[in-house]
């Protein structure tokens, strides 16, 4: 559990929650946040911060291309791919 630190009329309030978290993502962020000096409760209130003066997520949000689904329903399907056992035999039919 992370607090979160937050302020009403001047006034410094603390809330504690908590959130879930995709175990490999909270690992590999938190080692980010850590080379930065932050822990993860500093980076979520971070995130907070910018969204409550921004009135928007900080970052794009978009869905995917027409194209890309059509991939990764090929993909899914396993239709329309090769598998290549080395990269090396990828690299071949590419030319590289």
């Amino acid at each position: 559990m992370e607090y979160i630190h937050y302020y009403y009329k001047g006034v410094e309030m603390k809330i504690q929650t908590s959130v879930r978290v995709e175990d490999s993502f909270y690992k590999e962020a938190k080692t980010v946040f850590t080379k930065f000096g932050l822990s993860f409760g500093d980076a979520v209130n971070i995130f907070i911060a910018k969204v409550a003066m921004e009135k928007k997520i900080p970052f794009d949000l978009s869905l995917p291309s027409e194209e890309l689904e059509l991939r990764a329903e090929n993909i899914d399907n396993k239709k329309n791919t090769e598998i290549y056992d080395t990269a090396n035999e990828l690299f071949e039919e590419l030319g590289i």
